[in-house]
């Protein structure tokens, strides 16, 4: 029986022509419309369908003859019909070494590759994840897909890959010979497991539930398909049609998978949120070990069975490709023009002004040094650990570009991380209509420039308010003023720390020539042997070049003559006094801020406003595209939507469907997550934009690239492209965001102060995942603990379960949590946000049923409580977070293993906390340091905590100043600890005046990376509103006079 045959069957009352193309697909295919309506003409001359007067088309019921005997034994009411049934392929299933690939080299010297080469490459290898939205209808089974069947597993381990084998005269012609016309291009599939029978429009249709992505090769007579990532895609067709037979709103079933728009799961966690969405409608158990032989079309539900699809249009990355195929035949000069200009090794050449750096935020000295590369640069990298302000960051480089009559557009993989900024950004003006969201599944938005074009001709325009431009003047000025004062600091810092050092060089010459007969000129002109041993090693083993040599400012090398030290080092005294005054930046942020939170929300009514002659033009333009039926709405009339909807917030693969492609439409796109994201699906972005940002974090969760490494070097020599020295490159090894940051030149920004958390919480993510580079910067009175608990990090024991639980379910931690939260909540009245966090989802659900047990609703609503996977609660934060790891000496392999391959989810789960990060889990276990990163959580939460360096000296200086401010009859207080910082000395006075003694010198006056301190500033202000004074000396005035010093310190006192 046809598909149309079936169609028309099940509507008894009949459906016209027309209705028939559409049910059936074809309203925009006339070759398939034609199809249909000669098979209905068929039909109706073999008398199966009839077309009724009203112009229904209706079948014709066959009548049995009354006392008709029935041939052969009657059928079993369970034996579905033979025409309902589609068998599947079988298949061997089996595991195997991924394969090993050489190191492709990052050698960021590495001579320059042609740019449209790499572009056809990067193309290539986005057609290689063939999955999307897929519906498919059970006549096209054995052509366009077919079912396969196997024992499993179907999705790859660690280090490994899995292999399906087909024989190929199993398969069916037709899709033998659409196999074969595929050969010449990317030969890739979407393998969908499970396989779940349903109904659209009355008809029978088929959905893959999740989606792997393949390789398909033919070895002999034998199809091997290879599967490389655990990583299953939720199908969104899934989505829209199970959300109808599960009774489910859509909204609430993309939230259960947290997975739309191209980010996939493992294999584990899809199927605990499959048991958990759709439990009534799974046909047996669902695991891919033992999968199905066939699927009965009468029989809805989801079968434990997997099928091979081939590529179509509909795949996530069909836009992407298309538009990736455009911007390969762009000539240099446009593609220079636009921010692929950097990332292709070309010299930018967009022209115009850049936009003065302002904020609407406080921002510290990195941020602002951020926004202003946004400003400036053909590309930013910005590195924003947790709790860093890196949304506070973005908001501030999107004003400055509004400001300047700019357009922006922000994007990410992840809607979360979308929703973050949105709300920030939208207050900018929140009466305005100037902000688009193209995509947010959760409420159901989707919108395309042609759609907001229909919205801004029907909208009524909001009226323009007056803007003064010497307010915009003077906004500009103090942004100028601002880095003028940033650059003084900057440049006096580096010449105080050079005279410190010659200073303390002079100061010991002069002491080891006193005692030496020989000239002080020559004391260290030739180095000992010892000391040149010591190069020699160096030089040998790590090529280290230990000969000093002389900066770009002539510095003196070791064995200079003391004269020549001196001399230079008043050279360097009358450089440092004829530099102006360092002015305040942080007061000029917070000027800038209130200037242009005033402003700005005039500055964009202007924008959005619509005169009516710019009404008639653009409703013109738009009545002339729709009049030629051009499918691609032109990107001249974006670009003046744009300039009415000036921001606009995307996703990364839904921006190609959504936003035409045109070179520079926007001023700048800024790229949030990136480290989620892969290379390629951004390309179309870069296209879209004059300048862009990279934001991300290498040290939280990261995309799983869907292309195997040996893939991958085939599509680069493809494309006549050299492996060596690509690494930097590749599509199957690097994020968006390790992209970015190795590309030669481009400004990187690390954003180091952590405002979220206590100072325990911010040394243990910042030592263990961060290399010591986070300084705290949290603000005391935001901090809310729990009664008789100190901000930190804390463990309750939980020993682990006696033998081996199923579903990595832990009881006993998950009680013991809902156990804390009644405590805190019922019994402690406490007041702050309260969050729970697990690896994984069966323990998410065991903790929120235990939780709900014990503690009242309005109680949980009131705390805000959430609980979730690590990787469900990225881009939220809670007072209080408690952790669940769920792993001891009988957990299962699997679980440790998916721990320790990414340490970086206890980063994100740490992090979350503001107040306090509570463990509920096996100490012993976590002791014996099978998972690294847990021994040293269990360590910094039950350990006494060392006091780091109080009442030590960081410096011989600090010694001194020390012991002279003692025989003054002070009491300084040595590395005292406030608000998880450290001062120099404390000193008390009785008047109760608190004042912060700072030394500031060479070596104590550097960061992480041996840069000097911009943050000094900023830190300073924080302790004066925490009612500290604060004073600094350089190390050349104590040198000078350092009983004038101390009397500055007295006189603070008083």
């Amino acid at each position: 029986m046809s598909i149309v045959q079936r169609t028309v069957e099940a509507f008894p009352r009949g459906r016209t022509t027309e209705e028939l193309v559409v049910l059936l697909g074809a309203a925009f295919d006339e070759g398939k419309r034609r199809a249909i309506v000669a098979e209905l003409q068929v039909l109706s001359q073999s008398g199966v369908i009839r077309l009724e007067r009203n112009g229904r088309w209706k079948p014709v019921a066959v009548p049995v003859p009354r006392g008709a005997q029935q041939v052969g034994p009657p059928a079993p009411a369970a034996t579905p019909r033979e025409e309902n049934v589609l068998l599947a392929v079988p298949g061997s299933i089996a595991s195997e070494p991924a394969p090993a690939i050489g190191d492709n080299g990052e050698d960021e010297s590495a001579a320059a590759v042609d740019p449209h080469a790499l572009l056809r490459y990067w193309r290539s290898a986005l057609r290689s994840d063939p999955r999307g939205a897929i519906t498919q209808m059970p006549d096209r089974h054995g052509a366009q897909w077919v079912l396969a069947t196997g024992t499993g597993p179907l999705t790859p381990g660690d280090d490994s890959r899995r292999t399906l084998s087909f024989q190929l005269d199993s398969l069916p012609a037709e899709f033998r010979q659409a196999l074969l016309r595929r050969e010449a291009n990317e030969m890739t599939l979407a393998v969908g497991w499970p396989i779940m029978v349903g109904r659209k429009s009355g008809v029978p249709v088929i959905w893959p539930v999740g989606l792997l992505a393949a390789e398909w090769s033919r070895t002999g007579g034998t199809l091997r398909v290879a599967i490389e990532a655990d990583d299953v895609l939720v199908n969104p067709d899934w989505l829209e049609g199970a959300a109808r037979t599960a009774g489910w709103r859509r909204s609430e079933l993309s939230e259960v998978f947290d997975a739309t728009d191209g980010v996939g799961l493992r294999a584990e966690d899809f199927l605990n949120r499959l048991r958990e969405a759709a439990a009534g409608h799974l046909r047996g158990r669902v695991n891919g070990l033992q999968m199905a032989a066939q699927i009965d079309l009468s029989a809805g539900g989801i079968y434990d069975i997997a099928a091979l699809f081939l590529p179509t249009e509909s795949t996530f990355t069909a836009g992407a490709v298309r538009d990736l195929d455009a911007i390969g035949s762009w000539p240099l000069d446009r593609l220079g023009r636009t921010a692929l200009a950097p990332v292709l090794g070309l010299p930018p050449a967009f022209a115009g002004v850049a936009p003065h750096d302002v904020n609407v935020g406080s921002l510290n000295a990195e941020q602002i040094e951020a926004v202003r590369h946004a400003c400036n640069a053909p590309l930013t990298v910005v590195t924003g650990p947790p709790g860093t302000g890196k949304s506070q960051a973005i908001v501030s480089m999107a004003a400055s570009v509004l400001l300047h009559g700019g357009t922006v557009l922000v994007a990410s993989k992840n809607h979360q991380a979308l929703d973050a900024v949105e709300e920030r950004l939208g207050g900018l003006a929140p009466d305005l209509p100037f902000l688009v969201r193209t995509l947010d599944p959760i409420r159901g938005v989707d919108k395309s420039a042609e759609q907001v074009l229909d919205d801004l001709l029907n909208e009524t325009s909001p009226r323009a308010r007056p803007l003064d431009p010497e307010l915009v003047g003077q906004a500009a000025s103090l942004s100028l003023a601002r880095r003028r004062s940033m650059e003084t600091i900057r440049r006096r810092a580096d010449l105080e720390c050079e005279i410190a050092a010659l200073v303390e060089r002079i100061a010991a010459r002069e002491r080891f020539a006193a005692g030496d007969d020989r000239p002080a000129e020559a004391v260290d002109a030739t180095p000992g042997f010892v000391v040149r041993l010591y190069r020699a090693i160096l030089a040998l083993f790590w090529g280290l070049k230990t000969t000093p040599a002389k900066d770009q400012r002539g510095a003196l090398t070791e064995g200079a003559p003391l004269s020549a030290l001196r001399a230079r080092l008043d050279a360097l005294r009358l450089e440092r006094d004829a530099l102006p005054a360092d002015g305040d930046p942080v007061r000029l942020t917070a000027e800038i801020m209130e200037l242009v939170t005033a402003i700005l929300p005039s500055a964009l009514s202007g924008r959005v406003a619509l005169r009516e002659d710019e009404r008639q033009k653009l409703d013109a333009a738009r009545a002339d595209h729709q009049f030629h039926g051009e499918r691609a709405f032109p990107s001249d009339l974006a670009r003046a939507v744009l300039q009415h909807r000036p921001l606009w917030l995307a996703s990364v693969l839904g921006t190609p469907k959504r936003l035409p492609l045109g070179d520079a439409l926007f001023d700048l796109v800024i790229f949030d997550e990136a480290s989620q994201c892969d290379i390629a699906s951004a390309l179309p972005l870069f296209a879209r934009a004059k300048r862009a940002v990279v934001v991300g974090d290498d040290r939280q969760l990261s995309f799983i690239p869907q292309l195997g490494q040996a893939q991958d070097r085939n599509l680069m020599k493809a494309q006549g492209l050299p492996t060596a020295g690509m690494g930097r490159f590749a599509q199957s090894r690097q994020s968006l965001f390790d992209f970015a940051k190795r590309v030669p030149g481009v400004p990187r920004v690390l954003l180091r102060h952590q405002y979220r958390s206590a100072g325990p919480i911010v040394d243990y993510i910042s030592e263990t995942f961060y290399g010591g580079q986070l300084t705290t910067s949290y603000d005391p009175t935001t901090i809310r603990s729990p009664r008789d608990q100190k901000p930190g990090i804390a463990w309750t024991h939980v020993p682990g379960p006696s033998f081996a639980q199923q579903g990595n379910v832990n009881p006993a931690e998950a009680e013991a949590i809902a156990a804390h939260v009644r405590l805190l909540l019922v019994e402690q009245g406490y007041a702050g946000s309260v969050g729970v966090i697990s690896p994984f989802r069966p323990q998410v659900q065991a903790i929120e049923a235990a939780v709900r047990r014990v503690v009242p609703v309005q109680k949980l609503e009131g705390a805000e409580l959430r609980v979730a996977t690590v990787d469900g609660f990225q881009g939220h934060e809670r007072d209080v977070i408690l952790f669940s790891p769920c792993l001891s000496a009988n957990s299962a392999l699997s679980a440790v293993t998916f721990v320790q391959k990414d340490l970086r989810r206890l980063n994100v789960a740490i992090s979350r906390a503001r107040a306090v990060a509570h463990v509920f889990g096996d100490l012993d276990y976590a002791r014996s340091a099978k998972v690294r990163a847990l021994a040293r959580l269990a360590a910094v939460a039950t350990e006494p905590r060392r006091t780091v360096g109080e009442g030590v000296f960081d410096s011989e200086w600090e010694r001194r100043v020390f012991h002279a401010l003692t025989d003054r009859g002070l009491d300084p207080k040595p590395q005292h600890e406030i608000a998880g910082r450290r001062l120099d000395f404390a000193l008390f006075g009785k008047s109760g005046v608190m004042l912060d003694l700072e030394v500031d010198g060479r070596h104590w006056h550097q960061d992480a990376d041996g840069r000097r301190k911009m943050s000094d500033h900023w830190r300073d202000h924080q302790l004066q509103s925490l009612g500290w004074r604060v004073r600094r000396f350089w190390v050349d005035e104590l040198s000078k006079d350092m009983e004038a010093c101390l009397d500055l310190v007295e006189r603070d006192l008083s």
